[in-house]
């Protein structure tokens, strides 16, 4: 399991563009390429924790090398930005890869969720 703590801040407002918002944390320069991944997560916002999926790595779709932390909650949305959480990454259940697509990339997150909401139970 990856722990990772740091404030919410503003993204690139992709995931919300496609539907799918986000709250993002920076990437510790400690993750290691081979940590890279899409993950079941838990995000502790507060005194409450909340089940997600988590893109870990860089947003090959966009073209972007450098690495972001990203987090799809399932049963609460919000503006965070600006305060602390903690990210627990539990399993990562694929790699980052590059659509061709948008189409592509949209088709693949929902299948994530569903997987995600599958093993949370929800």
């Amino acid at each position: 399991m990856i722990v990772l703590k740091g404030k919410v801040k503003v993204g690139r407002k992709q995931g919300q563009r496609l539907g799918f918002p986000t709250i993002n944390i920076a990437v510790s320069r400690l993750i290691k390429k081979d940590q890279w991944g899409i993950y079941f997560s838990l995000v502790k916002i507060g005194s409450k924790i909340y089940p997600g999926v988590t893109h870990l790595g860089p947003p090959k779709t966009f073209s972007l090398t450098h690495a972001t932390c990203e987090t799809h909650l399932f049963t609460v949305g919000g503006d965070f930005y600006g305060k602390t959480v903690e990210k627990r990454l539990i399993l990562k259940f694929r790699e980052v890869k590059k659509f061709d697509k948008i189409s592509e990339l949209k088709k693949q997150i929902k299948e994530d969720i569903k997987d995600a909401k599958k093993f949370f139970g929800l």
